[in-house]
């Protein structure tokens, strides 16, 4: 069955100043990076998701790092999002270093590959979303189904905890990431959102929301994920639900299943474009 995908791509607001020309070298270097994976579903390498090449968000954080510039890819197979990756890149040190941000969503195995890559991402485990009781069962039309994913989503709340045990509040897009309708299998329909805080506007957190086939019906299921170096905690109507806090098991570049990883993958020449608008 082919599944009909809704990919909203959603620009962040007011990005740092940048000439047309530089944005698009940018992206097209992300996308360049983020097209080396291949993200495999089994062992044997046989059967993988595929990288939809329209990025669903192109960010920017002019805080961090002289500024960071990224892109938020999806791999999907069957019509669902698998894995969710942030590749971004940033000045330092007279060149750009460029970064890759991966969250899997994968239910079953998940094994990533590159090339000549020095170093791995490896999963230790699928991702399970959890239902969310309280919320109506999931309506037959499919406009009034992106209306109660967009409600369900505002119920969930959260802030960041910096480094410097600075309090972020996170904010919710108002747009979600990217929608799918009817994928193959029990999943009716789902979104991705994300939620950002006023330091910039790279994603701290992705929710997923499913609706999903049940023995009595359709349900919802929800799960958050991690995009952020910083303490997450997430709320849903005012109770917390999910946390992610750094410690020895939950690291700057992964997470304890390694679900989640973050590569400060290579340097490289900075962008002519770049350069010739630094040197203005």
């Amino acid at each position: 069955m082919t599944a009909l995908l809704l990919c909203l791509v959603v620009v962040a607001a007011d990005p740092p100043k940048q000439s047309a020309k530089a944005a698009e070298t940018l992206q097209a270097l992300h996308l360049e990076e983020g097209a080396k994976w291949r993200m495999h579903l089994d062992s044997a390498h046989k059967t993988k998701a595929e990288l939809n090449r329209k990025p669903v968000y192109i960010w920017s954080n002019p805080t961090r790092s002289g500024g960071q510039n990224g892109s938020v890819f999806v791999w999907t197979f069957k019509g669902r999002p698998l894995i969710v990756g942030s590749i971004f890149s940033h000045p330092e040190a007279g060149r750009r270093m460029v970064c890759h941000e991966l969250h899997s969503l994968a239910t079953g195995a998940l094994f990533p590959e590159r090339d000549n890559a020095a170093e791995k991402w490896e999963p230790k485990a699928a991702i399970k979303l959890e239902p969310l009781k309280a919320a109506a069962a999931p309506d037959a039309s499919p406009t009034r189904r992106l209306v109660q994913m967009r409600t369900l989503a505002r119920e969930f709340t959260g802030h960041t905890i910096d480094y410097t045990k600075e309090r972020w509040e996170l904010r919710l897009l108002s747009q979600p990431l990217y929608r799918y309708e009817k994928p193959e299998g029990d999943i009716v329909d789902g979104s991705l959102f994300a939620f950002v805080t006023s330091a910039g506007t790279d994603p701290e957190v992705v929710l997923a929301l499913e609706a999903r086939k049940t023995e009595s019906g359709s349900a919802w299921y929800c799960r958050a994920v991690r995009f952020s170096d910083s303490n997450l905690y997430v709320q849903h109507k005012g109770k917390e639900v999910w946390t992610s806090i750094r410690d020895d098991q939950n690291q700057l570049h992964f997470n304890p299943e390694h679900t989640y990883r973050l590569i400060r993958d290579k340097f490289m020449d900075e962008l002519p474009e770049l350069v010739a608008e630094t040197a203005k």
